[in-house]
């Protein structure tokens, strides 16, 4: 047998061998990656549909903006009108699911991670929380109280 394989070989029929495996592994390749492309593309495809992508994207920035500000200078005392401003949007968002972004704007301003209760919010901004809406947040009460 290895008379034959060397008879076979001989006349540059290897050469033409190697060539064609050549082509036909990176066809296999190709096809592979074109695969591996699909499956990617479905299953980003699937984690936007579900919210699961951006969650991700939203949990990279805060944790960017922490290792930022984690190095720099502590915060100056906040305002009082400023830090109910902030807690305004900061119920707004998480009424409305934005915690990563709510979680971020804790960060980036310098609020105090506990939650301001509702009742001081809506006495800050001289509401009553007996408000035809008391399950929205106090921002939203507010502006819905105007029209």
């Amino acid at each position: 047998k290895a008379t034959v394989s060397v008879l076979y070989w001989s006349g540059g029929e290897e050469e033409n061998f190697k060539k064609k495996k050549k082509k036909k592994m990176s066809e296999e390749q190709e096809s592979t990656m074109d695969h591996e492309e699909e499956v990617s593309a479905m299953l980003k495809k699937m984690l936007e549909k579900q919210g699961v992508l951006e969650k991700i994207k939203a949990q990279i920035r805060a944790s960017v903006v922490k290792a930022l500000d984690e190095g720099s200078a502590p915060k100056p005392p906040m305002p009082s009108d400023t830090l109910v401003m902030n807690e305004l949007v900061r119920e707004y968002l998480i009424f409305n699911g934005y915690k990563h972004t709510a979680s971020t704007l804790v960060l980036e301003s310098g609020l105090p991670e506990e939650k301001m209760p509702r009742e001081v919010l809506a006495s800050q901004v001289k509401m009553n929380t007996g408000s035809p809406q008391p399950e929205l947040p106090v921002l939203c009460s507010a502006v819905t109280m105007q029209h």
